[in-house]
């Protein structure tokens, strides 16, 4: 008997993920890529409002079409979903978690990941989080990694700092990115200096008012790429005190600038990133053991910027995500024609 040709599907592209940084910054640099022709899903309404498993654009579409959505969004719809789900930290951490979260992931979610048969993720410590979170060996799990701007290289302007100092890219406020053991080390070492860039600025200063560390930490917000470039490229070593992430994005900054990174040791993710270099640090809570990965961060730096790979560098392009994102989307057979 002759087998019948699979089915042409048309693709629909969840493209309301938008910003800077995180999810946002991931859609914007692979959709630009994509190979082949697509239409919006549309919608002005955010993709992680509790309604859009409810979108009407995305119930009405048919079997033949598929959605693929750069985030963890997915909803009832007759169309394959595809996603990249970039981490579990909504159900891994316990102050990201809660009841609607989990039932949002362990139904909507899961069974659109099991339904098309793949999902996407950043890293090898995130796919083997959804691993075991999918509970379906039928499911592949296809690790397209992450880019960054292309504003991070080792050549470049560099910040002016008058001594050893340190920088910190990130959220303050959530506990699992564990910042406040950063100024308890910063007190034991007042002749070095912490830089911290986040959006949590008022919080920050708070924190460093209150240990009367005014002397030896500066905070700043609103830095555009090509001035943060230059504080990796001037700092003594970029510090990474998260107790869990995805991915990564500030190591990764860091590292392409040839700054070296001190990170938790359990922290897989970025230990993949840093791929054997930088400092890992045994305790995450530890303040004299994050004092002393300082020191050795100062002696690193004296020998010289760090030296990484050209296969390190290019595994990072926005291109070659961009091109692991859309052989995915190709199994699924998408149409090639433009839309009218």
């Amino acid at each position: 008997m002759t087998s019948q040709p699979a089915a042409v599907r048309e693709l629909i592209v969840d493209d309301r993920w938008s910003g800077e940084h995180g999810i946002g910054r991931f859609a914007t640099e692979v959709i630009a890529r994509l190979a082949v022709p697509w239409r919006s899903l549309g919608g002005g309404e955010s993709p992680t409002s509790p309604l859009d498993m409810l979108n009407r654009r995305r119930l009405g579409l048919g079997a033949n079409e598929v959605v693929y959505s750069p985030g963890f969004n997915a909803g009832l719809t007759r169309a394959r979903q595809l996603l990249n789900i970039h981490d579990l930290i909504h159900l891994e951490i316990e102050s990201e978690r809660s009841v609607a979260k989990t039932v949002y992931y362990n139904t909507v979610v899961r069974a659109a990941v099991r339904r098309a048969g793949v999902v996407m993720t950043d890293s090898g410590a995130s796919a083997r989080a959804i691993s075991a979170w999918v509970r379906d060996d039928a499911v592949e799990i296809v690790v397209v990694g992450c880019g960054r701007s292309a504003a991070f290289t080792p050549d470049g302007p560099r910040a002016a700092f008058d001594r050893a100092t340190f920088v910190y890219v990130g959220n303050i406020s959530k506990p699992h990115k564990n910042f406040d053991v950063l100024l308890d080390a910063i007190a034991l070492r007042p002749g070095y200096a912490l830089l911290v860039v986040t959006g949590d600025a008022a919080l920050a200063e708070e924190k460093v008012a209150s240990r009367g560390l005014a002397a030896s930490v500066t905070v700043r917000t609103g830095v555009p790429d090509s001035e943060l470039a230059t504080i990796y490229r001037a700092a003594a070593g970029s510090l990474q005190p998260s107790l869990l992430e995805g991915f990564g994005l500030p190591p990764l900054e860091a590292t392409s600038c040839a700054t070296r990174v001190a990170y938790v040791a359990s922290c897989e993710s970025v230990s993949e990133i840093v791929a054997g270099t930088g400092v890992a640090v045994s305790s995450a809570t530890d303040a004299a053991g994050w004092a002393s990965a300082m020191d050795e961060l100062v002696t690193l730096s004296g020998t010289g910027p760090l030296q990484m790979p050209a296969e390190w560098h290019a595994r990072y392009e926005w291109d070659t995500v961009a091109a692991k994102v859309q052989a995915v989307l190709d199994d699924f057979n998408l149409s090639r024609s433009s839309w009218a």
